[in-house]
């Protein structure tokens, strides 16, 4: 009896290395980021510049990986001068810009699907169909599901349009942005172009003449940073600011060696085993002592 446990003991303790450990992803990491050299001008104290959709596209949606670095490597504190901060209308025209993205065009049971690409993550003020032909039809968008009636109406004597859906700074998070026509038993319209109005923020930052600053970006899960700089940015936009622009935007991958096995902590298998064992060392002694005579 004792031989058995002895033996069941050395094969268990043999075996213990060969225990697979708890799985994890092997895989490498890889980080992408983004930069743009900022392009320094002017000789006023605070510089700012204007973010564009390609930024917004690559960015996470509330720009919390933004980073504005110098020419050593080091974070540069900014704020965000926002339109979603400035509700007065005197304001808000200060912050749209206009683009006419990319777009594909697809006919279905009665209805006209047009596909917008380029509007992530776009704070957007309006949306306008560019088209000669005529027609009075409902158009609903998706995402948010704003219907509006419009139309493109031409007579002899006069005419009448408003191809423009109104979208109250609502933001596109997906990677398309699709209208759909509702056509009827009509042909779909044709549409020649769209243009797309929305709000674009600045960043503001404390910059030199001479020196290189790098807007840096990733996508990535992100804590927004937080800089003395916020607290007394009114002081800042009442004085002159130079605004700035940015160079081309281009990417870098970085991979990084997949994490570490976990180490096998074998000390309680070892204590358990250690109690099992001292447990039917008692139980057979004890059994041999009542089989003597």
């Amino acid at each position: 009896m004792m031989r058995k446990i002895i033996l069941i003991t050395m094969l268990f303790v043999g075996l213990l290395p060969s225990f697979p450990a708890l799985a994890e992803d092997d895989a490498p990491v890889v980080t992408r980021t983004k930069n743009a050299e900022i392009e320094i001008i002017g000789e006023n104290r605070y510089k700012a510049i204007r973010l564009t959709p390609e930024i917004y596209n690559a960015a996470n949606s509330d720009l919390s990986d933004l980073l504005i670095e110098d020419g050593n490597g080091k974070n540069v504190p900014y704020f965000i001068h926002s339109a979603a901060e400035s509700p007065a209308a005197d304001d808000e025209d200060y912050f749209i810009e206009s683009l006419e993205p990319q777009f594909t065009t697809e006919s279905g049971y009665r209805m006209t699907i047009i596909t917008i690409e380029g509007l992530k993550n776009l704070r957007l003020s309006d949306i306008t169909l560019h088209t000669d032909s005529m027609f009075k039809r409902t158009a609903r968008t998706t995402p948010h599901g704003v219907r509006k009636e419009l139309f493109n109406l031409t007579f002899d004597d006069r005419s009448d349009s408003d191809t423009t859906i109104p979208l109250n700074r609502r933001i596109s998070h997906g990677e398309v942005f699709t209208i759909t026509i509702d056509d009827g038993d009509d042909t779909p319209i044709e549409i020649d172009k769209i243009t797309v109005r929305y709000y674009a923020d600045e960043v503001v930052f404390e910059g030199a003449a001479g020196e290189v600053y790098t807007l840096v970006f990733d996508g990535g899960p992100a804590a927004a940073p937080v800089y003395d700089i916020r607290r007394y940015k009114d002081e800042i936009l009442a004085g002159a600011i130079d605004m700035v622009t940015i160079g081309e935007i281009s990417g870098t991958e970085a991979e990084s060696p997949p994490p570490q096995p976990p180490q096998r902590d074998y000390r309680p298998i070892f204590n358990i085993l250690i109690v099992v064992i001292a447990l039917l060392l008692g139980f057979v002694i004890i059994l041999k002592l009542r089989n003597r005579p």
